[in-house]
């Protein structure tokens, strides 16, 4: 029998994996001469790789923080870590559009790249609202 949380960690995991693409794509700016930033920006030229690793790195450690918290067992999966899941994945998908309205360089550099973005966005997010029950199992919790 398929429960509902193997639905919803079946969700994230798709919504993880298709996403690998564009997180692959910000591990590749690394190196990339064409991600440099002007002679005279006093940081150095390549700053603009460091800010890619560490994106990259925080990706990573999101994408191993709530697949852990998914398929750990009911100790683990309680309302708190729902909404720490909520949080990291809020912090990880909402930088794709957060910009836009102020700046639209801000915005995904192509057609594909965001429907890559809402693929992944949704599959997680919709992982995670479909997972909600498994995490607030105790009649108890304090945020419902």
């Amino acid at each position: 029998m398929i429960s509902q949380l193997n639905i919803a960690r079946a969700m994230l995991v798709f919504g993880f994996c298709y996403g690998l693409t564009s997180l692959l794509a910000t591990f590749t700016h690394i190196g990339d001469p064409a991600y440099l930033v002007q002679s005279d920006f006093g940081g150095g030229q390549a700053h603009s790789w460091y800010h890619a690793l560490r994106e990259a790195c925080g990706d990573i450690a999101t994408i191993v923080i709530v697949l852990y918290l998914f398929f750990a067992n009911e100790k683990v999966r309680q309302p708190l870590t729902w909404w720490i899941s909520l949080v990291l994945l809020l912090g990880y998908y909402l930088p794709y559009w957060i910009g836009m309205p102020f700046m639209p360089e801000l915005g995904a550099p192509s057609l594909q790249a965001e429907i890559n973005h809402i693929v992944q966005a949704f599959f997680a997010l919709a992982g995670l609202f479909c997972a909600r029950k498994a995490f607030f199992h105790n009649s108890d919790a304090i945020v419902s």
